[in-house]
């Protein structure tokens, strides 16, 4: 078994609903809502249920593994097509690529990025983001910031990706 770098929670400050011992993170699943948390929140491989900051560690669980549990969990207990894991393992592998050992990160509207970033400024799946700092981390030390943008309707539907209007 090869090791490899994943993700797993780091703390529970902000937001943690996940209890789990170990809970690394599964495939981000945003739907369109993501003011509900989808859109900046992970979520346990496990349980299922959001937290707020994850930290790159090594595993030794193969993605076969890791897909296959992350999927079972998502379908309720349906076991995974060959297909759908081999999916799971491309997008994954992809999107961790660029993880670094130890390093903290954060989800935000299909991206992922480390805490330490500022001006941040990009067209996420759901919206056009610009941050001074990341909102997360943000939080941190003033929870109304969640109010303000992450878990605000209208902070979402006012900065709506313009692609997303015209395929509605």
């Amino acid at each position: 078994m090869s090791e490899h770098l994943y993700l797993t929670k780091d703390n529970n400050d902000v937001i943690s609903h996940c209890r789990c011992k170990r809970a690394l993170i599964g495939t981000p699943m945003q739907a369109d809502c993501p003011w509900c948390g989808c859109g900046w929140l992970f979520s346990c491989i496990e349980c299922g249920a959001a937290f707020t900051f994850a930290r790159a560690v090594t595993v030794e669980e193969s993605w076969v593994e890791l897909a296959k549990r992350d999927l079972t969990r998502f379908w309720m207990g349906k076991k995974p097509s060959r297909e759908m894991i081999d999916e799971w393992i491309e997008f994954m592998e992809g999107w961790l690529r660029d993880v670094e050992p130890n390093k903290r990160y954060v989800y935000l509207d299909g991206r992922l990025m480390s805490t330490d970033l500022f001006n941040i400024e990009f067209v996420g799946v759901y919206a056009r983001h610009d941050f001074r700092v990341v909102p997360h981390v943000e939080a941190l030390k003033d929870l109304s910031i969640l109010e303000s943008t992450l878990s605000n309707v209208e902070y979402w539907r006012s900065r709506r990706n313009e692609s997303l209007l015209k395929n509605k």
